[in-house]
């Protein structure tokens, strides 16, 4: 079967699976270690490889973003760490990728929705209008509506024999 995947890639980030048909197979927060104490959470990279090894035959969204200027260093450096274990655990698993823009996947999936500040719940709508399934419950799962509409973005953009 023919799946897409939409990763989120942050730690607050998520992963979402569509069949060829756009519907929803999975989505699920970003694998992560969560810290006790003072100390930070971190990926959970074995998760993220059992999560992505489900799915052989997967053309896979990977968002490609950068730290934001309001960002600290430490915060900038687990990001891209993160960033960087997604893209090294998708050519380890011989995934086929598209690095795709948050602005390049919200102009296909978020047409004539507010973007600015209201970006984020203009990307739950449209995903739970999409994915009535999407198991979005708290502000925290909301990476899962970008992952999904990311993944849908792959499916009418790079599907074979599609456009891309």
């Amino acid at each position: 079967m023919d799946t897409y995947i939409g990763i989120d890639p942050g730690l607050t980030g998520a992963v979402a699976v569509i069949d060829a048909g756009g519907r929803l197979v999975s989505a699920t927060r970003t694998p992560i270690i969560s810290a006790s104490g003072k100390g930070k959470s971190q990926y959970d990279t074995p998760a993220m490889v059992r999560l992505l090894a489900d799915y052989p035959d997967s053309r896979v969204a990977l968002e490609l973003v950068g730290a934001m200027p309001h960002d600290g260093v430490a915060s900038a450096f687990r990001f891209g760490t993160g960033w960087g274990l997604w893209q090294g655990i998708l050519a380890a698993l011989g995934r086929s990728t598209v690095l795709v823009r948050p602005k390049e996947w919200q102009a296909a999936t978020l047409v004539g929705l507010p973007r600015g500040k209201a970006v984020k719940t203009s990307a739950v709508s449209a995903a739970q209008a999409l994915f009535p399934t999407l198991p979005i419950k708290v502000k925290a799962d909301w990476g899962m509506a970008d992952a999904a509409l990311m993944a849908e973005w792959c499916r009418r953009t790079h599907a074979v024999g599609g456009a891309a």
